[in-house]
């Protein structure tokens, strides 16, 4: 077996330990929120007026201001949106072919209602985290027809409209001037807590969707760093490839 260079086992051994550290970080972040939003219970939207700082709410999305956005790829009306575009390519780092690819995604907000039947509170959304369903919009097919067309690319779309369900876990915030549509007051992001979430569910969805995706990218993470720490032991001469080999092998044998 040809032995890798020492510079390629020392960049794969940062790459993994660099992708292992963001991943996990973002996964303790999703567990925080979930793990947040669960020890706390939704208020009614015609309580907000009465409450201080961290507050919960769920109900149906007004609209706020006089127009509302556009969906990226299908001109819907909403409050907010998600888009992500893939694109079919070939992946010259690998012999794994062609794969796809994120090459275009975004999300875009603006100041809406919560309304149930007790009343309504303002929220902004600048600055939430935003949890939304996504749909394929168009593509999807892997055939190789030549240029890139709407064949070779995958296109979804998320978006939170007025009517839809929706879930806010924010800080209430005391209007000076900069509050939506004059509002004394509005649901934002503060200070008093790490977890500004906007939904398109009830609050048990919103605590699943955080808490199962934040496990999944843990061991994600974990199983990158540990990756990149084996690596970093066969830099450093404390393992060599053939030792891990021949440890898989013989149970084998």
């Amino acid at each position: 077996m040809a032995e890798i260079p020492q510079p390629v086992v020392g960049a794969a051994a940062l790459a993994l330990v660099a992708v292992g550290a963001y991943i996990t970080y973002q996964a303790l972040g999703n567990l925080q929120s979930g793990w947040t939003i669960w020890q706390s219970d939704p208020i009614d939207a015609g309580d907000v007026e009465y409450e201080d700082g961290v507050v919960e709410v769920q109900g149906k999305v007004e609209q706020l201001e006089a127009g509302l956005l556009t969906t990226k790829y299908t001109d819907t009306p909403a409050v907010a949106h998600e888009y992500k575009l893939q694109r079919h390519e070939e992946n010259r780092s690998t012999e794994s072919g062609a794969e796809w690819q994120t090459v275009d995604s975004g999300t875009e907000t603006q100041p809406f209602y919560v309304t149930d039947e007790t009343g309504s509170v303002a929220v902004d959304p600048d600055g939430a985290t935003v949890s939304l369903d996504t749909e394929k919009i168009s593509g999807g097919s892997e055939i190789d027809i030549g240029p890139v067309d709407a064949s070779t690319n995958k296109r979804y779309e998320g978006r939170l409209a007025p009517g839809d369900r929706v879930h806010v876990f924010g800080q209430k915030r005391h209007a000076q001037g900069d509050g939506p549509d004059g509002e004394r007051f509005y649901i934002g992001d503060g200070g008093e807590t790490d977890t500004f979430s906007v939904s398109d569910t009830t609050e048990t969805r919103t605590m699943v969707r955080y808490i199962g995706g934040g496990l999944t990218s843990l061991l994600l993470g974990l199983a990158a760093l540990a990756a990149g720490g084996f690596l970093a032991l066969v830099l450093l001469g404390y393992l060599e490839f053939s030792d891990i080999v021949l440890q898989l092998v013989a149970p084998l044998a």
